[in-house]
Order: structure tokens, then sequence, then C-alpha cells
């Protein structure tokens, strides 16, 4: 929850909320409370902030978090093609795999230090025998000296018990925005057809939320911290505290530079305000992107969850009635994806049933 005596947000966010329960914030904290150096992970649904916030992190002087890569699910879903890890010959080829697919975009995990293939496949391999192991290995290749390290990703909104399986000490950072803005930037990317882009969007977000609810049953309050962007982008400072606070990080003078220091790195088009001064200017620019019938629609679609994350309704216009029906489908099409990602992960338990925890993290 969130209070401030300046208010600055606009009239549809609302400056106090609550995410969870009270019960639920009441919970003992977890056997890993005060660990020290426990991965920090985050998600949310897409276009919610995620990268903003993993670079403002990234440039803590005790925590590496790199830009996003694309291969810590593939490598999960298909460990059994590695067999045993604790072979190094398993360990080698499950290396040459992660670093060889252009798609898994680790290039990133390595730019910073000069590291080359060749020695990056050296260090995983000489990774722990699990999964985690070689997963921490390959991050801290950019991570490294900085003591911790994190991973960001949107998708880990529907990835959480995987990454509390290979690391069970781990904290996890689910950032949230107003459903009219995360809708908005979702449509400036074309993943979908026009006609279908609105409820699409709607249906990604609200997956997010419930798949985010679903893991948050089982972690205690130490384990999973909600943020809200229009928060992050309105008041930095305050917010970086509150996850440093939240990741038993030192603030100080380090939050400054997080909020205002140069921004490292290239950023294409869809994260170019990365690399700009944090502004709230992005904050109602759904006004702008959104028509007042796709603005009801949203508000139409996600009136609970507005109210449970802080944000208020502002279009008195009905939706149309094909895209509510079209909204339906894109649900139960997103509810279907999600059963057969479990069943999936089910079959796969049942087939790799080698430890995963990475060393040190259990």
């Amino acid at each position: 929850m969130r209070a401030s005596s300046r208010p600055r947000l606009p009239a549809t966010v609302v400056q106090s909320w609550r995410p969870r329960s009270d019960a639920w914030a009441a919970n003992a904290p977890s056997a890993f409370a005060g660990r020290p150096a426990r991965p920090l992970f985050i998600g949310g649904c897409p276009r919610s902030g995620t990268t903003l916030l993993q670079v403002m992190l990234d440039m803590h002087p005790q925590l590496g978090i790199p830009r996003e890569t694309n291969f810590i699910r593939q490598l999960w879903w298909q460990r059994t093609r590695f067999g045993d890890l604790a072979d190094p010959a398993n360990r080698r080829r499950a290396a040459r795999w992660i670093l060889g697919d252009r798609d898994h975009h680790t290039w990133r995990l390595r730019r910073e230090h000069g590291i080359k293939r060749k020695q990056a496949v050296r260090r995983i391999v000489g990774a722990g025998p699990t999964m985690g192991s070689i997963i921490e290995a390959c991050v801290r290749l950019h991570a490294d000296p900085k003591p911790r390290w994190g991973d960001k990703r949107p998708a880990y909104s529907g990835f959480i018990g995987p990454l509390l399986a290979m690391f069970p000490d781990a904290q996890y950072v689910n950032l949230v925005r107003d459903p009219r803005g995360a809708v908005a930037s979702q449509l400036e990317m074309g993943w979908d057809p026009a006609e279908v882009a609105v409820p699409a969007a709607i249906a990604r977000w609200e997956g997010a939320i419930a798949r985010t609810d679903e893991a948050a049953r089982r972690l205690c309050p130490d384990q999973l911290l909600d943020v809200r962007y229009e928060d992050l982008v309105d008041d930095p400072a305050a917010e970086l505290e509150r996850i440093l606070g939240f990741a038993q990080l030192p603030a100080g003078a380090a939050v400054g530079t997080m909020v205002s220091g140069e921004r490292h790195g290239r950023f294409g088009r869809a994260h170019a305000l990365v690399a700009e001064p944090v502004t709230s200017s992005s904050v109602e620019r759904w006004r702008e992107r959104l028509s007042p019938q796709e603005v009801a629609l949203v508000e139409h679609a996600t009136a609970p969850l507005m109210e449970r994350f802080g944000y208020r309704p502002a279009s008195e216009a009905e939706p149309d009635p094909d895209a509510v029906g079209e909204l339906a489908r894109q649900r139960r099409a997103n509810r279907r994806e999600w059963s057969q990602t479990r069943r999936d992960e089910l079959l796969r338990r049942a087939r790799y049933r080698r430890p995963v925890a990475a060393a040190g993290h259990d």
C-alpha cells in the first residue's frame, strides 16, 4: 500500500491501494526471510514498466539484472533433453544450446564484460549439477562481480512456481499497471490482429494478475512485493527505496543514481522512453490511444481488479457488444492455454525426477 502527501497522480489513480488482504499481509515470514543474496525476479503483464524497473535496479552497486533474455523458461521446459546434469558433458550440451540460439538473446549476458562464448561455456559447465545452478551461472555472466543477481521477464507472472523450484529463496516483484495503459501500450506493439487487439490485451492483463494471485497463495510477504507502474514513475525514489527494502539492499545515495543516472545500453523503439528521465506523462496516455468504447470495454471487463489496485473508471460510454463477445472468446483461449501449460508441466515433472534447485538456494 502507498499513500503520498504530495498527490500528483491523476484522479483515475488512487493514492492508496491494497493489492493483498490483511490476512495475507499478516502471514509469517518464509524460512528464507533475512537470508542474504536472494535472487530477485521481476514480472507482470507485458508493457507494464518491467524494463524501466530492470534498468534502474541494474544500476544498484550490489545488484545485477540483465536486459531481457529468452532462455530460462525454454530451458526449464526442455530440461528432459539434457539428461542428468551431474554429467559435465550434459552441462556442456545445455550451455551450448543456451548460448548458441540467437533467439535466446544471451549475448546480453556477456556483452558488458566482453566474455567470449567459450569462456561462458566453461563457466556454465563449472556450475553445480542442477537446472538452477546452470541458470544462475548464466545470469552471473552479467551480474558479476556484484553479490546479488536477478532477472526480469513479463511472462514470469506464469512462471513463479518453476522459479521457486530452482531458487526456493527467491523474491518476486509483481509490477502492475492501469489496465487501460497496459492495453494501449500493447496495441502499439502489433501483437494481435486489429479486430481482436483490445480484447486480447485485456485477457493478457487479466491472465498475468490471475497467475500471480495463484502463486501468491503459497507465498509470504517477504517473497512477493506488488508495485504499481504509476507509483514508480510518479515518485521513483520512494518506490525504489521500498523495493530495495524488500530485497534487503542498501538505498542511500544509490537511489539518486538509479533514478537520474545515465541509462546504459541501446533501447529500441519499444523501450525508447527508458533512456529518458523518468516522468509520469505516460500515466494517462491511454486517453489519446483508446477510443471511448475501448476505454469502456477495459473498464467493464476489469472493474473489480481496477478497484483492488487503485484505478478509477473514467468512461460513461457502453462497450461495443461485439467486443464484449470477442473478449469472452479471448478469455477462454487464455484459460485454455494456461490449462495446457499446467498439464504439460505435470507431465514433465513426472519424467524429470532429478533435483533442480541451485546450490546454496535451497
